[in-house]
C-alpha cells in the first residue's frame, strides 16, 4: 500500500542517524583546558624563575653591604642608607613570596582550580616592578619583567579561563 504524497512507511528518522552531541560549552561535562590558560601558567612560572633569580642575586648583594657595614656609615667612600636597605630587603622578601604565588597559581591555573590566586599573584608582581620603577627611575629589567605579569592577568581573567575554571568546579 503507498503512502500519499510519496511518503515512505516506517521510521521517520531512518538513514538520518541521531542528532550529533553538543559542543562541550554547552554540555554538563568539564571544558577543555584553552590555551589562554596553558600560556599564563607557562607565563606564570617562566615569571617565577627570573623573580626567584633575581631575588636570590639580591639578597647576596644585601647581605655582603649589610655584612660589610657592621658599624662604618660608608662603604668605599659610599653612603649606606639603612632605611633604603631595609626597604631592599622587604622588596627581595616580597618577591620571594610573589614568585610562590606565581607557581602555586600556574600549578593551580592548569588543573582549573585557580581561583584568583594567580590574578593576586599577577598583581603581585606588578605592584613589584612599579616599585622597581620608582626606586630607580626607569630601570629597563622592571619595564621588561611588568609585560608578563600583565598578559598573566588578561589571559586569567579573560572568558576561555573563567568557563574553563567554571567548568572545573561544577559551576557551568
Amino acid at each position: 500500500m503507498s503512502q500519499p504524497y510519496g511518503q515512505q512507511p516506517g521510521d521517520f528518522n531512518q538513514g538520518h542517524g541521531a542528532m550529533p552531541p553538543a559542543p562541550p560549552e554547552y554540555s554538563s561535562g568539564p571544558v577543555t583546558r584553552p590555551g589562554t590558560v596553558t600560556t599564563a601558567a607557562v607565563l606564570a612560572f617562566v615569571q617565577a624563575g627570573i623573580t626567584l633569580i633575581c631575588s636570590v642575586i639580591m639578597m647576596i648583594g644585601l647581605g655582603a653591604i649589610a655584612g660589610a657595614m657592621d658599624d662604618a656609615e660608608t662603604i668605599g667612600g659610599i653612603d649606606v642608607d639603612e632605611g633604603m636597605l631595609a626597604g631592599l630587603w622587604i622588596v627581595t622578601i616580597v618577591g620571594l613570596i610573589g614568585a610562590g604565588l606565581l607557581i602555586w597559581g600556574g600549578v593551580k591555573a592548569l588543573s582549573g582550580t585557580a581561583g584568583q590566586l594567580l590574578v593576586i599573584a599577577a598583581g603581585l608582581q606588578i605592584l613589584l616592578c612599579v616599585i622597581w620603577l620608582a626606586a630607580f627611575q626607569g630601570g629597563i629589567v622592571s619595564i621588561i619583567l611588568v609585560v608578563m605579569p600583565i598578559i598573566i592577568l588578561v589571559m586569567s581573567l579573560g572568558g576561555p579561563a573563567k568557563q574553563y575554571e567554571a567548568s572545573r568546579s561544577g559551576r557551568a
